[in-house]
């Protein structure tokens, strides 16, 4: 029994890494139960017992946490703002890294570039995936009561999508080069600047509550 679970799990990684692989080089409808199987070597079939299909497969692969990190219930404890001024730091370094990422990552960038296709069943599947897993990420790190962080993190999501789709375009956006590590420094020192700036205003309202813990790490650490 425990080799067959070992089996399974090494006949599942190489159709994950496969699936990557194809992603970086077709793109999301680019991919295909054939296409994935040759390349991981392994029978189409395998594909349908383990994933569901082609849908599942996707699905799976944007969820294990490749392109959104899973923040497990130790590291959350260890994120927990300890002073006013951490949450600043924490939506800052969580929201500037993700999208480093899907700069860096080509898999993870074809699948930042499915959420604006429209027309395409995969597409569309991997759109749903990639928001599931960004409302997760959001909801995790919130530490605000009385404010509506959701609005105010699919604005600054939003915004680092499209600048990195526009990057690999070789697109400038307001005279910023954003094929450049100059231009991605400007954007990401005005994030964090935003980002203090809503923290002072979270603070400093009697709306808002700050969820602060002593047993937290200081941010320092992280």
């Amino acid at each position: 029994m425990e080799k067959l679970k070992r089996n399974r799990a090494q006949t599942s990684q190489k159709i994950i890494d496969a699936l990557e692989e194809v992603i970086a080089e077709k793109g999301i409808d680019g991919i295909g139960i054939n296409r994935i199987s040759e390349k991981a070597g392994v029978s189409k079939v395998l594909i349908y017992r383990y994933f569901g299909g082609l849908d599942g497969l996707l699905t799976h692969y944007i969820k294990m946490g490749r392109l959104f990190p899973l923040l497990s219930l130790v590291t959350l404890e260890q994120l927990r703002p300890v002073h006013e001024n951490d949450l600043s730091k924490l939506w800052y370094k969580q929201l500037v890294n993700t999208y480093r990422f899907f700069r860096q990552f080509p898999a993870a960038y074809e699948v930042l570039k499915a959420t604006v296709i429209e027309g395409s069943p995969m597409a569309d599947e991997a759109s749903k995936a990639y928001d599931e897993e960004l409302t997760r990420m959001v909801d995790q790190l919130a530490y605000v009561k009385g404010a509506d962080f959701q609005a105010v993190s699919a604005i600054m999501t939003g915004a680092m999508a499209h600048l990195t789709l526009m990057s690999k375009n070789n697109r400038s956006v307001i005279g910023i080069n954003l094929t450049t590590e100059e231009g991605w420094h400007r954007i990401e020192e005005a994030v964090r600047v935003i980002y203090i700036a809503l923290n002072r205003m979270a603070v400093q309202s009697e709306e808002v509550s700050v969820d602060l813990h002593q047993t937290g790490v200081p941010s320092n650490f992280w």
